[in-house]
């Protein structure tokens, strides 16, 4: 896939330079992508189809280390499964990222996902994923 990527956003393909997030970005929301996405990237909401399948939990990654132990103790275990978690760098990595990215790159990409933003509780302000402009 990272070459289809590359060839599609680049003149200059090298081998050995990963697919940027922006690139990855724009091949999400470039409509003559072919759909379904690829499972890794494709709507949560077709994976796991919550409105066919009654959930009483849902985890986000963003909080996996305390999901986690909820979800275990729920089930009579105790594991922790991410003992060295660290969150604090995650929010700044996001900036950075959505930085690469025009305004309307990012409202593109919120409209490709907007659906799991709904059902699973994510914000989609713009600004939420912007620190300029």
């Amino acid at each position: 896939m990272a070459a289809i990527i590359k060839r599609k956003y680049r003149e200059d393909v090298r081998h050995d330079d990963p697919v940027t997030f922006r690139e990855f970005v724009l091949h999400i929301i470039d409509p003559r992508t072919r759909q379904p996405f690829n499972r890794h990237w494709q709507p949560m909401h077709e994976l796991c189809q919550p409105c066919r399948i009654h959930y009483d939990f849902i985890g986000h990654t963003e909080t996996i280390a305390e999901d986690s132990r909820y979800a275990l103790s729920r089930l009579g275990i105790r594991l922790d499964l991410f003992p060295h978690q660290n969150a604090h760098d995650s929010p700044n990595r996001v900036n950075e990222a959505f930085a690469q990215l025009t305004e309307s790159e990012i409202q593109r990409l919120i409209e490709v996902y907007r659906l799991d933003f709904d059902l699973f509780g994510y914000s989609v302000n713009i600004s939420h994923y912007r620190t300029e402009e």
